[in-house]
């Protein structure tokens, strides 16, 4: 089976979930031949120039190319991904489309340019694969499968290590991950426990500057109680093993589901959160556990987790070691193949 995987947005640096996925689809997928088509070699700055240099050269091999791809998979609904994709599905490849998060307001190019493509995504695409089954319902009547991302095996376990850090945040540096409620709330923690400490894991959008500047902020100063670690890459792990909690600061007009508290949680962290409708249907119908949820504001979240991470924390941490399991990503990598391979009549093909 010939499978495109097209990347064309992934920059250099960094990994975000879109492309977490589709790398897990290249380790597990057996029985393709993978060809993958992205342009982290192309980097430079004003950013509006590189990005449409990054359209214009994936449709230009989209056009040139002439392989008979049995199905074309664009990794996001970013132009650079879905405009290439589109064009193999006007030359007779199926399109399957990764769609992992609905635009926000605030970034308007995105906000804009994804309604198009939505459109698209509805009208030409044989398969769309969302974040989860909340998202069903932007895409009726079209095939459906869901990924969140997921834990390579090995990486997580429980851990006697002792912990350094009473709670760890880990995402990309965005007003989407919560990162302004999360600096403002941890204000309140200190009030509570003088000497709680606190782990930021990221970054990408804002940077780690972006941290800085909240901080001096909110504090006044450098805030010593707050450590910011930047990306970490697979390292990470050893910080969330050495922490109590994993914290999800994404309230209700955010909300959505990550991968990273997932990480947290499969070493051993039970998750503190804000109860947002995504987080609800979780707990509701994927018989969530080791979470606690708390009101959208700073203070109910800083509340609760001062409640938490002197010993309560310990009353979850197997629940959420278990819990976070399911999401190993040979699993779900192979889950998400063989919908397609029942979508596309291709069962024959050993995914192992």
């Amino acid at each position: 089976m010939q499978v495109l995987i097209i990347a064309n947005t992934r920059f250099k640096g960094g990994l975000s979930g879109g492309d977490a996925i589709y790398e897990s689809f290249l380790k597990y997928w057996e029985g393709c031949d993978f060809k993958v088509s992205d342009m982290r070699g192309i980097s430079y700055a004003p950013f509006v120039c590189c990005y449409l240099h990054r359209i214009l050269l994936g449709c230009f091999r989209a056009i040139i190319d002439n392989t008979r791809y049995d199905f074309v998979y664009s990794s996001s609904d970013f132009l650079p991904d879905s405009i290439p994709a589109i064009i193999y599905k006007l030359k007779g490849r199926r399109w399957v489309a990764g769609y992992f998060l609905s635009a926000f307001k605030e970034n308007k190019v995105h906000y804009y340019t994804q309604k198009v493509i939505k459109y698209l995504i509805k009208r030409m695409a044989d398969m769309v694969i969302v974040t989860n089954p909340t998202m069903y319902d932007l895409f009726l009547g079209k095939k459906k499968t869901w990924i969140n991302g997921g834990i390579h095996a090995g990486m997580g376990g429980l851990s006697d290590k002792e912990k350094e850090y009473d709670a760890v945040f880990c995402g990309r540096i965005h007003p989407s991950k919560g990162i302004d409620l999360l600096i403002k709330a941890w204000d309140y923690v200190l009030n509570f426990n003088k000497n709680a400490r606190l782990a930021i894991i990221g970054d990408g959008d804002l940077g780690v500057e972006y941290v800085f500047k909240k901080v001096k902020e909110i504090f006044g100063h450098d805030e010593k109680s707050i450590d910011v670690l930047g990306y970490m890459g697979d390292k990470r792990f050893n910080v969330f093993k050495k922490s109590k909690v994993v914290l999800y600061p994404v309230n209700h007009h955010y909300a959505h589901f990550s991968i990273a508290p997932v990480e947290g949680m499969i070493c051993g962290c039970p998750m503190v959160a804000i109860e947002n409708p995504v987080m609800k249907f979780f707990v509701k119908n994927m018989g969530m556990k080791g979470v606690y949820l708390t009101g959208d504001s700073e203070y109910s979240f800083a509340l609760q987790i001062a409640k938490i991470i002197d010993q309560k924390y310990k009353e979850k941490v197997l629940d959420a070691f278990d819990w976070a399991t399911q999401f190993n990503y040979e699993k779900q990598a192979n889950r998400v193949f063989n919908d397609i391979k029942k979508e596309f009549g291709y069962e024959n093909i050993s995914n192992g």
